[in-house]
């Protein structure tokens, strides 16, 4: 049978969700009060964790091979997000403001005005964009080997 990587994608998506969902079932099922029942076995549910997660690594496997042409734009596409985000934690705070501590003031002066902070933030999530459509577009058009 041969997948699309957005197929196998999506498959992957799945395949961790159960896994997740066994984990949850073993956790609850483990440490129980003496005397009560358990709802599910935990060596079967061992048993599952172990196989799903051999089929899970071999799927992302698959994966991570068949995209070798565009894992440099996979990189890529993280660590602009990773941007993204430590750009929206950083302080454009500018003027005079109160302290929470003692209520007197202060003029900060920020290097990055948040209008600046602003229009760098769209210029990176615009080539995220473009990244992204063309990551869809090979992982709709390209097959697991």
């Amino acid at each position: 049978m041969s997948l699309t990587i957005a197929k196998a994608l999506k498959e992957k998506n799945k395949k961790l969700s159960q896994l997740n969902k066994l984990w949850k079932r073993l956790d609850a099922n483990n440490s129980i009060p003496e005397g009560n029942v358990r709802e599910f076995d935990p060596k079967e549910l061992i048993e599952q964790l172990r196989q799903e997660t051999e089929a899970y690594i071999a799927l992302k496997t698959q994966i991570h091979n068949a995209c070798g042409p565009v894992r440099d734009k996979i990189f890529r596409l993280s660590e602009l997000k990773s941007f993204i985000h430590r750009l929206k934690s950083i302080d454009t705070n500018h003027g005079l403001t109160r302290t929470r501590y003692d209520a007197s003031l202060v003029k900060y002066e920020a290097y990055l005005s948040a209008g600046s902070m602003e229009n760098l933030m769209e210029q990176i999530e615009s080539e995220i964009e473009k990244i992204q459509e063309e990551l869809d577009h090979f992982n709709y058009t390209n097959y697991l080997k």
